[in-house]
């Protein structure tokens, strides 16, 4: 059976970038050069790169030819409630957290819409940055119910907060639920993250609540976007 024309330059490309012959943040040649190149319509090339895009090997950016992406990304589950050391053990990935912020408010109208209740409620807001094997790939903002948890300090922040939540508060964590989009990013996410010449991130929004149903902490986790692939699985 043969391959389709924009298959054979999909994985004609792919092999390249695979094994390094294309690096990674060069830019690949211009639709009408590989056209010349491959002798297939520029129909044929553009669809091959956007195949490529949609896989993560490329990233076209308007004006300027398409951008080879570093090969390999951190998989992340949605359908498991994870921490940072977790993932580290499993994945054998080098991951470090460093804190931001670590505050109490209270009186921000999203947060006490978010948790249904009255401006005397406060909250812990804690900022983290994850580096993720030297770089600084995910923005974290989160907040704790302060009725649920009293105390927070900066040890606890930069180690693992579900190991202290679980085994010093007892608290019982049951769910999360998680909506992710694509948004331009924050001035706070440009300055934390290493984000290289990508102006937008992968967004997280997660609540997550105890076995009895109470909401008690809320998140944004921002993600550069090559370095990160989501997953779930879809029942019938």
């Amino acid at each position: 059976m043969s391959v389709s024309k924009y298959k054979e330059v999909y994985n004609d490309i792919k092999e390249k970038i695979t094994n390094g012959t294309f690096k990674a943040r060069e830019f690949l040649e211009s639709e009408s050069e590989l056209a010349r190149k491959y002798s297939y319509s520029k129909d044929t090339i553009r669809k091959a790169l956007s195949m490529l895009e949609l896989d993560g090997y490329i990233q076209k950016i308007k004006g300027k030819n398409s951008m080879v992406l570093e090969n390999g990304r951190f998989k992340n589950s949605l359908s498991n409630l994870r921490t940072s050391k977790e993932l580290n053990k499993i994945e054998n990935i080098d991951i470090a957290t460093n804190l931001v912020e670590l505050s109490v408010v209270s009186g921000i109208k999203e947060i006490m819409d978010i948790f249904e209740v009255s401006e005397e409620v406060s909250f812990y807001k804690v900022s983290r940055i994850r580096i993720l094997e030297g770089e600084a790939l995910e923005y974290e903002t989160t907040y704790f119910d302060r009725r649920l948890v009293p105390f927070l300090d900066k040890k606890i922040a930069e180690s693992s907060t579900y190991d202290y939540l679980e085994k010093k508060l007892h608290l019982k964590i049951s769910h999360s639920r998680r909506e992710i989009k694509f948004r331009y990013a924050t001035e706070d996410e440009k300055k934390y993250m290493d984000l290289k010449d990508f102006n937008a991130v992968i967004v997280v929004e997660s609540h997550t609540y105890l076995s009895n149903g109470t909401l008690f902490q809320y998140g944004i986790n921002s993600y550069r976007p090559d370095k990160f692939v989501f997953s779930t699985v879809a029942k019938r």
